[in-house]
């Protein structure tokens, strides 16, 4: 007779097996070399044990009362919210990618310009876009993306996507987000066609872009856009994260302005100007570049997770 231990194991995974692994009742008798019947047994079981804890998430469902705080406090046009109790961080980028598609597709009108970054968040937001066709739409890449394939966040891929499913005319910015010196900078921003790419991005009435947090993981130092000393400086300065590329402090600003003159994109300047400027980003690791963020006004529409949420409930404070 099996053990105690021994039998929650087998429910555990068998449970793993259905739920992370997709394997249907009778792959897992065949694998397990049991009858069906006895797997939905063990199912059931590790239901009522609870072992499989099930929760829905309905994205219509949201933190009403955490998100008019927040948009009261913080003076935003819209806060939305999603759940992240025991999510993962991709489960996270999931959910909010899901409910920013959705925000997206309610603002686009006829003729709208809509200006998007770069990242990993981003790329979840155009999975779950609609397929319409939304007339003399133009999508424009912001800022510059990575060159170094081991890293490559696609970052024209999202304006290309989103022009594909609204029929917009996409306009890319096939560079580097950083250059090594202000005069390459200078020289590239001089092409018309680049320049004009950029002027799109500032005439957009709408931007929708993520927020990285700064560290040695980071996706732009792991692209070698920076040394260890560069780093290690910039940390020193109190960065905290990015947005558009452009590193900031926990302030919310600019962290160094030699290195922001050799970042291609948008101002963060410009950012404030937008009708909806859109931050889609969530997870404990971001809250710090999240509320410098806040603190710089880079965004009048926040969309996060609950935990960020209360966090920043916590402490209100723009300095």
């Amino acid at each position: 007779m099996l053990k105690t231990s021994e039998k929650t194991s087998s429910l555990v995974d068998v449970a793993r097996l259905y739920y992370e692994h997709d394997f249907s009742q009778q792959d897992i008798a065949k694998k397990l070399g049991i009858s069906r019947p006895s797997v939905s047994r063990m199912l059931q079981k590790a239901r009522e044990m609870g072992i499989i804890r099930i929760k829905i998430f309905d994205p219509e469902q949201r933190g009403s009362h955490q998100e008019k705080a927040l948009q009261n406090i913080y003076g935003l046009k819209k806060v939305i919210l999603v759940p992240n109790e025991d999510a993962t961080d991709l489960v996270i980028k999931q959910r909010l990618g899901f409910v920013a598609a959705r925000y997206l597709d309610e603002l686009l009108e006829d003729g709208l310009t809509v200006g998007v970054s770069w990242g990993s968040t981003m790329q979840e937001v155009v999975k779950h876009l609609q397929h319409r066709t939304i007339r003399n739409m133009t999508v424009v890449q912001m800022n510059g993306g990575i060159s170094r394939a081991e890293y490559d966040t696609h970052a024209s891929e999202i304006a290309l996507k989103i022009g594909r499913n609204y029929q917009a005319i996409p306009f890319l910015l096939p560079l580097p987000a950083i250059v090594d010196q202000v005069r390459v900078r200078k020289a590239i921003m001089s092409d018309k066609n680049i320049s004009k790419t950029l002027n799109l991005a500032k005439e957009a009435q709408i931007a929708m872009y993520t927020i990285g947090a700064f560290s040695f993981n980071s996706v732009l130092v792991k692209a070698d856009y920076f040394d260890k000393e560069e780093v290690e400086e910039l940390l020193n300065d109190r960065a905290v994260g990015d947005v558009c590329s452009r590193i900031i402090d926990e302030n919310g600003n600019i962290c160094n302005s030699k290195l922001n003159a050799r970042t291609i994109g948008i101002g963060l300047n410009e950012l404030k100007k937008k009708k909806y400027a859109i931050a889609v980003a969530g997870g404990r690791v971001k809250f710090n570049a999240i509320r410098a963020g806040l603190r710089g006004k880079y965004f009048n529409v926040l969309i996060t997770d609950e935990w960020v949420a209360s966090k920043l409930l916590e402490n209100t404070d723009f300095s």
